[in-house]
């Protein structure tokens, strides 16, 4: 005859196991997870519901295709028994791979639960672009204006723009500043030659009086020098700021003939510097199957 305190410690598994909630579960025995886009949401318990997929790449990028469905693959566990490492496919555009594909669930009880709500996992991914998506979008591929080409800003070409500007607007104040200052001494009155002026009589050169001296030769009237014209440092700081831009834009510029524009692959959508991205044009894309790799974290 078995003891009671024996029968009691055997049939303890089986009183955890039935206290267990039936939607908990541990990622370990999750084989395989499928999530799909479109606005579909996980469900939730403790916090709030999260996209089943979610592009965590800049917006330009993301921008350019919606995934519709995401299979991932339990590869086993890294450094516990439920830090669960994945591996996911989608299926993209050749223009697109993925890079990173992070699956995130919520605890059950809390962040540091080894169960999981059932359903409640969702992934952040991370897409690029293939060789031939930095040649279609090469206004993507290149960052922008003051990208540095390894995702950091280019600060030499920022102050540079910044004091160019200051320049331009300094070029143009001064110019109109002098217009103003050379229409203001043209209206005022002038004396007439009977000595006669608004103001009263004063000294002229009237009737009895001699005509007044001749101008000096090579020289010229006051008002042309009060009219602005371009000079040396204008021209210099035009030059200057055309010769940058070229050599800084020159990468980008000589792509710029194949497309301008951002468009969307899969969607329309407008461009942003050029022609309208269209549904029809981008159907036509061949499709290739993606791979991506993450880990596991907790809600």
């Amino acid at each position: 005859m078995i003891p009671g305190s024996l029968a009691w410690l055997l049939a303890l598994p089986a009183f955890v196991l039935a206290a267990r909630p039936k939607d908990a579960i541990k990622l370990s025995d999750v084989r395989s997870l499928t999530l799909r886009g479109n606005g579909a949401m996980t469900n939730h318990r403790r916090v709030g519901a999260i996209p089943q997929l979610r592009c965590v790449s800049k917006k330009a990028l993301c921008e350019l295709y919606d995934v519709d469905v995401m299979r991932c693959t339990n590869e086993g566990s890294g450094w516990g028994d439920e830090d669960i490492q994945w591996s996911c496919t989608a299926s993209l555009p050749e223009e697109l791979k993925l890079v990173t594909t992070d699956v995130i669930c919520e605890g059950y009880n809390s962040p540091e639960d080894p169960y999981v709500l059932k359903g409640s996992c969702g992934v952040e991914y991370r897409v690029a672009l293939t060789r031939k998506g930095e040649r279609r979008y090469p206004n993507i591929a290149n960052g922008g204006w003051f990208n540095d080409g390894r995702g950091g800003t280019d600060w030499g070409a920022l102050l540079f723009t910044i004091a160019f500007l200051g320049i331009l607007c300094w070029i143009i104040f001064s110019a109109c500043y002098r217009a103003q200052e050379a229409g203001g001494n043209s209206n005022r009155p002038r004396r007439r030659r009977d000595g006669w002026s608004p103001g009263g009589w004063g000294p002229g050169w009237g009737p009895d009086g001699d005509d007044p001296p001749p101008p000096y030769p090579g020289s010229k009237p006051s008002s042309q020098s009060d009219t602005w014209r371009p000079g040396f440092w204008s021209g210099a700081a035009g030059g200057a700021a055309a010769g940058y831009w070229a050599g800084s834009r020159n990468q980008q510029n000589h792509h710029n003939h194949h497309n301008d524009g951002y468009g969307s692959i899969g969607r329309g959508g407008s461009g942003w510097g050029g022609r309208s991205g269209s549904s029809s044009g981008s159907n036509n894309s061949n499709r290739h199957e993606s791979t991506g790799f993450g880990s596991t974290s907790r809600r």
